[in-house]
């Protein structure tokens, strides 16, 4: 925990002294939306699952064009594994599956571009990130002889870096209200086991709707 704060404290400041520094004005604000998330492994058989994303975030124009975000929030992520039942003579009986919720502390810069200096302004982001895991909800097959945990999530790092692309569209003044809706992709950079054979890298995609001030 006390790694988690440090990490969180030193982002921040990084960001937010230099720009009080020079001046630059600093705009907060909230997002929240949905997201489907999936891990990408040498195995088959594994289906993605929806979660939320939640923000707060600050960001700074650096000029008509070129802005930097600071995302601090939740985004709720997972996997669903898909096994097939059989018989003791190897005949196929039912469709069983784990469905896994990772719940992680999310901290996210990034850069972006904007295509007009109007009220309407499209964009283009790019970003890393860096994801905590808070809470993990372990999904467990429900076989005919009992129940039995997935026990691939139960050895998953809690720490992941990963890199954000976004596309959006912005509304309002640069200097008061202005609301955003935004589609982003996210993509793990590190093996979420690097101990278990193949690779497990989540992906998602998220729907976000965002206001500031």
């Amino acid at each position: 925990m006390l790694r988690l704060q440090a990490v969180v404290l030193f982002v921040m400041l990084s960001l937010i002294i230099p720009l009080n520094a020079f001046g630059q004005e600093i705009k907060f604000g909230l997002k929240g939306g949905v997201n489907s998330s999936w891990i990408i492994d040498d195995d088959t058989g594994i289906e993605s699952v929806r979660g939320v994303n939640i923000a707060g975030f600050a960001e700074v124009q650096f000029s008509g064009r070129i802005s930097m975000l600071l995302d601090l929030g939740l985004n709720q992520r997972g996997f669903e594994r898909v096994q097939t039942e059989t018989s003791e003579d190897g005949t196929a009986l039912r469709t069983v599956s784990a469905r896994t919720r990772l719940d992680y502390l999310t901290i996210t810069p990034q850069l972006n571009v904007h295509f007009s200096k109007t009220h309407w302004r499209p964009y283009v982001g790019i970003g890393s990130r860096f994801d905590f895991l808070v809470d993990r909800r372990i999904g467990e097959f429900e076989f005919s002889s009992g129940t039995v945990p997935d026990e691939t999530a139960e050895f998953m790092e809690d720490f992941v870096i990963g890199s954000v692309l976004s596309a959006g569209i912005k509304h309002g003044s640069q200097n008061a209200f202005q609301w955003k809706l935004e589609l982003r992709y996210d993509r793990d950079f590190t093996d979420s086991i690097p101990d278990f054979p193949g690779l497990f890298r989540s992906n998602s995609v998220a729907l976000l709707f965002g206001i500031s001030f």
